[in-house]
């Protein structure tokens, strides 16, 4: 049995993760809680986990419009920031806690947990090549400026969870156990309809000229025989998007009950998005939202796994709807992803997680 604390902020697609791993735990007689920015709170209560807030972050909010500076800025001080650390330790000296598990975007709480003496997992919900690559490059200069050295951050744990498939990710950092997808929910194969669905969602996070590619996106699929399904998630008003007449518009929908019958995903490359509807065997076209996230690296990796296509955000909606008519025709691209799906199906990388993590619990010293 383990009692875990998780330490995470609101980063987008990193929290199914750090949920689906808290599931795990409970289900097996442990204990999970959260520490996090005030705007995770609902998601995490209603998961059936307790929340404690940040100081000091109350207001953070990883949807609201920034410029590519004012984000960059804004990430490398809230991710350096010791705050997390420092709440983490109280936490751990207040109840029980066997192992504490960092969100590897909080290089601050990795460095301070660390040093503290605590017993601490970080959680890697993207390739931790990127990971490791993005902290020795320019936004690892500002974290730096923010007095943390993310490198040194990223390497101290003596376990690391990457929830993601080796051959996706094949520079790890050290200590690195590649678990896997984490499943969200129970994924199954897909069947899709006659005609066809294709899901749209371009990430929860803002990004610089999102909503353009997504009017573009819907504008170049408007003339297919298909059944178009926007999700803009809190980032975009969907009355702001003008809709086509094979479109729908929604703020939210459960991925999860619209894969079973989609026959492709068009996305931003966020591993979360990603690793959901390959686990339903879904096929992917990706258009990367920003240059300096691990989007470009997703739409890689499902490129070159021959599952999906990627292609620029800047794309036309010509441009688009080529690409979508590809997939949707490409016989080759949907078996590969189907079996890749069957093989993510085989066991929730959320359990080999938990596996290592009892080991790691039970190691002595």
């Amino acid at each position: 049995m383990t009692d875990a604390l998780f330490v995470t902020v609101d980063g987008g697609g990193n929290l199914p993760p750090a949920l689906a791993l808290a599931y795990r735990i409970v289900e097996r007689g442990g204990t999970a809680r959260f520490i996090g920015n005030e705007i995770q709170r609902a998601r995490i209560e209603t998961a059936g986990f307790t929340f404690q807030p940040i100081d000091g972050w109350f207001g953070y909010d990883a949807s609201a419009r920034r410029s590519t500076w004012q984000g960059v800025t804004t990430q490398a001080k809230l991710f350096a920031d010791r705050i997390f650390a420092r709440t983490a330790i109280e936490s751990a000296a207040a109840q029980p806690t066997d192992v504490v598990v960092i969100d590897t975007l909080l290089y601050g709480a990795l460095e301070g947990a660390v040093k503290a003496g605590l017993p601490v997992v970080q959680l890697v919900h993207m390739f931790s090549g990127f990971a490791l690559r993005n902290a020795k490059g320019s936004f690892g200069l500002f974290v730096r400026m923010n007095g943390v050295d993310p490198v040194r951050a990223l390497t101290a744990p003596k376990l690391t969870l990457v929830a993601t498939r080796p051959e996706f990710d094949r520079t790890a950092m050290p200590h690195a156990r590649h678990t896997g997808f984490f499943w969200q929910g129970s994924p199954v194969e897909a069947k899709p309809r006659e005609t066809p669905r294709i899901l749209v969602s371009y990430s929860t996070t803002a990004f610089p000229g999102q909503p353009e590619v997504l009017q573009r996106t819907v504008d170049g699929l408007g003339s297919l025989d298909a059944e178009v399904i926007v999700t803009t998630g809190p980032s975009i008003d969907p009355d702001s998007i003008r809709p086509a007449a094979n479109t729908t518009i929604h703020s939210f929908l459960d991925h999860g009950k619209l894969l079973p019958e989609t026959s492709l995903v068009i996305g931003h490359g966020g591993h979360s998005t990603a690793s959901r509807a390959l686990a339903y065997g879904v096929p992917m076209l990706v258009l990367p939202m920003h240059p300096l996230m691990d989007q470009p690296l997703v739409g890689k990796a499902i490129a070159e796994q021959g599952v999906g296509l990627t292609i620029p955000k800047r794309s036309t909606a010509t441009a688009i709807r080529e690409a979508t008519v590809r997939l949707l025709g490409d016989e080759r691209i949907r078996a590969t992803a189907g079996e890749l799906g069957a093989s993510i199906r085989e066991r929730d990388g959320a359990a080999v997680a938990v596996d290592a993590l009892e080991t790691f619990v039970g190691a002595p010293g």
